[in-house]
């Protein structure tokens, strides 16, 4: 046997504020490992209860993970904003304007692309989450402070919390043996 994968039954949450990568996170490693992921987004998945899995990772991402019974994760990857932030909200608000599908996760507006009824929408939630940003973040510090400092990593880059998530695959390696 070349690897030994993590432990059998192992949930990781994604977490951390919106619009930072989680997504891509959740992509790169499911895309890494895919034989070994079981990959859930809980804006599409929310109402149901996170699957157990005798044979693999449960890779969870969730926006309000730290909410929602983080204790059940055996590993929680908090993942910070990048320097680009704003840009990318920027991004999200056109790609909202443009489509016509105001945030996806729970839709609002018109359903029309490019319809100005939307913009006042759009500026409502791009606002909120700019100017509340620093707030939740230190919310959810102070939750990871007083109940998941041991299981929690905090991933200043969408690049070190996918490290951090292979270390986790790769803890059990072990050599081949001739």
């Amino acid at each position: 046997m070349v690897f030994g994968y993590i432990s059998l039954a192992m949930k990781i949450l994604i977490t951390g504020i919106g619009n930072i990568g989680k997504s891509t996170l959740r992509d790169m490693v499911a895309h890494k490992f895919p034989r070994q992921v079981i990959q859930i987004d809980m804006d599409y998945y929310a109402h149901e209860e996170i699957p157990e899995s005798s044979d693999k990772v449960v890779l969870v991402e969730d926006v309000h993970g730290l909410e929602r019974s983080p204790e059940q994760y055996d590993k929680i990857i908090y993942l910070m904003p990048p320097s680009n932030h704003f840009m990318l909200w920027l991004r999200r608000a056109w790609a909202w304007f443009s489509g016509g599908v105001v945030d996806l996760s729970e839709p609002k507006g018109v359903n029309k692309r490019y319809a100005f009824s939307n913009i006042p929408i759009i500026l409502k939630i791009v606002l909120n989450n700019i100017l509340f940003r620093k707030q939740w973040i230190l919310d959810d510090m102070q939750i990871i402070k007083k109940k998941l400092k041991d299981k929690t990593v905090i991933a200043k880059t969408i690049a070190i919390g996918f490290e951090e998530i292979e270390k986790l695959f790769f803890i059990n390696r072990k050599r081949e043996i001739l």
